[in-house]
């Protein structure tokens, strides 16, 4: 189906070429009249082709509802696009968009949820351990 919404949008650009130019030419020539008809029906034409390619070229939609989808991921799995992040992991179609940063257990679990956080709280009790100490290592 792509290769043939691909053919559809370029049939509908080249039409949608030839009026735009085929426009510009009356214009310069006769600037006080009317859009001849054959023009405005070709430009129609055209974008009507071309929002017929796009439809054609568009990949599968995904449900609406959480429920659907998260089932059907569970039945097929997650697969991957072909893309890769810089770091060498694949990115899924699916899911967790982030998965591949290895974030864990998110917000509101024992876990902070991102790479690289500093503990405020851990830092300063630290902090209060050292001076209790007399500022020794």
């Amino acid at each position: 189906m792509p290769v043939f919404g691909a053919a559809l949008n370029t049939v509908g650009l080249i039409f949608l070429t030839h009026a735009v130019y085929s426009t510009h030419e009356h214009t310069v020539a006769f600037a006080h009249t009317p859009l001849p008809l054959d023009i405005t029906i070709e430009l129609l034409v055209s974008i009507l082709i071309l929002s017929a390619g796009i439809v054609a070229a568009s990949p599968q939609l995904k449900p609406i509802q959480w429920a659907k989808w998260a089932g059907k991921i569970e039945r097929e799995g997650r697969h991957g696009e072909g893309k890769w992040t810089r770091e060498g992991e694949e990115v899924l179609s699916e899911g967790d968009p982030f998965a591949f940063l290895g974030l864990g257990k998110g917000f509101g679990t024992n876990g902070e949820g991102r790479r690289g956080f500093w503990d405020v709280r851990g830092k300063r009790k630290e902090y209060a351990n050292w001076v209790r100490a007399g500022g020794k290592q």
